[in-house]
């Protein structure tokens, strides 16, 4: 299925222009679009972490936990995987 996708002009100082040209180019990126759209998919990345992270502490501090077995975590994590899924 192809992606829909929808441009974005940004605009860079001459110095920054060359330097995204130049990382797309060495990162091996087929075009600056494609390095920019690799930046913001780790920066996504790093805040669907911290969410993760975040749903843990409040997990921990919720109170008495319960036991852990292997089917338990099975389950709690095709709950996860699911709810990350449904989050892009």
């Amino acid at each position: 299925m192809p992606r829909i996708t929808s441009t974005m002009t940004i605009s860079l100082p001459k110095e920054l222009k060359k330097f995204v040209k130049e990382r797309s180019r060495t990162e091996h990126f087929g075009t600056p679009s494609s390095y920019i759209q690799g930046l913001i998919r780790e920066d996504l990345k790093h805040l669907e972490q911290e969410r993760l992270e975040a749903e843990l502490l409040k997990g921990l501090r919720s109170g008495k936990g319960i036991r852990m077995t292997p089917q338990a975590f099975k389950q709690l994590k095709a709950e996860a995987a699911k709810i990350i899924r449904s989050r892009r």
